[in-house]
């Protein structure tokens, strides 16, 4: 989603349907058996769901509880033009939910994670009295975690526990407060957002990483360190790890997102979490772009249309 926050309460199996869709990528819902089954004085019992929803952030993260009720990503609704998405669950229905994709199956329980691809087709079977919260990113903002992320999909995960217990009360309290982030505020929590999912499913099976990945990630940091640098490049960077511009190239080409690229929405992010920043009002917006390396005025308002659909004054005027 775009921004902004979504409330849907009392919703019906429909729109609950047309909100998950909007949040994420197309979704079928449909409400289950228990859902409609009649309650002791025989009465129908209609479906319901509270939905809240809201941008943190480059992530999508929303709350639904309710009736009981089956979500299903098939390969007719999966377009070569959808988003890399990747959408990790965390459950605190009193009863399991039903995973599945690929043939991996599992129960999640109270506490519990799963991670779903929304490359692929899945089905998930949210039990009555459900609370589930989940949140929707793209492989991208996971850089060269994204495989591991991905390799988890439909296998649950206990946060009783370490980072994983962390990032699950994390997210309980950013469920109830998603009307409460705006201007910098989201932009910061959005960044521990993806900080704390990196940490709680990278750390969930200890290893020893990859030789590139690990080299990946000497460069991302220092990167980031030396970000003000307008020099910065391709080649400076490879030259500072001893490396060729092409091995740099083919090392991020796996994460699929180019160095340059890379390198460039991380810039833009920084410039957009100062310009929604009261405290850098005394600044101009040329001076802000300049903390982060972009030195090009009409590179900085290209890529916040791009990426943003706002202008440095529409930024500044509307947060």
């Amino acid at each position: 989603m775009n921004g902004g926050a979504l409330h849907v309460h009392q919703a019906s199996v429909g729109e609950l349907q047309t909100a998950a869709s909007t949040v994420l990528a197309p979704l079928a819902v449909t409400a289950v058996a228990a859902a409609a089954a009649p309650d002791a004085e025989g009465h129908g019992k209609a479906f319901r769901a509270d939905i809240d929803a809201a941008a943190v952030g480059r992530a999508a993260v929303a709350r639904v509880r309710g009736s009981a009720h089956l979500v299903r990503r098939s390969a007719r609704a999966i377009s070569s033009t959808d988003p890399e998405l990747l959408k990790i669950t965390l459950h605190g229905s009193p009863e399991p939910a039903a995973v599945d994709q690929g043939g991996t199956r599992s129960h999640a329980h109270r506490g519990d994670f799963v991670v779903l691809d929304m490359t692929r087709p899945y089905r998930l079977a949210a039990p009555d009295g459900c609370d589930v919260m989940a949140v929707g990113i793209s492989r991208a903002e996971l850089g060269p975690h994204a495989t591991a992320v991905a390799g988890r999909a439909a296998r649950r995960l206990p946060a009783d526990s370490g980072a994983q217990a962390v990032f699950s009360g994390f997210l309980r309290g950013l469920g109830t407060h998603l009307d409460e982030l705006a201007g910098p505020a989201q932009a910061h929590v959005g960044d521990a957002l993806v900080s704390l999912l990196i940490a709680a499913f990278t750390g969930a099976e200890p290893g020893r990483a990859d030789t590139a990945t690990e080299l990946v990630d000497r460069i991302r940091v220092y990167a980031l360190a030396n970000i003000s640098d307008p020099s910065l490049c391709v080649e400076s960077v490879a030259a500072a790890h001893g490396i060729s511009g092409r091995q740099l190239h083919r090392l991020f080409g796996r994460s699929g997102t180019p160095f340059a690229t890379w390198l460039r929405v991380e810039r833009l992010g920084r410039v957009r979490r100062d310009l929604l920043d009261p405290a850098h009002d005394s600044r101009t917006t040329a001076a802000v772009a300049a903390r982060w390396g972009i030195h090009d005025p009409r590179h900085l308002a290209r890529g916040l249309r791009t990426h943003y659909g706002r202008t440095a004054r529409e930024l500044r005027r509307d947060r």
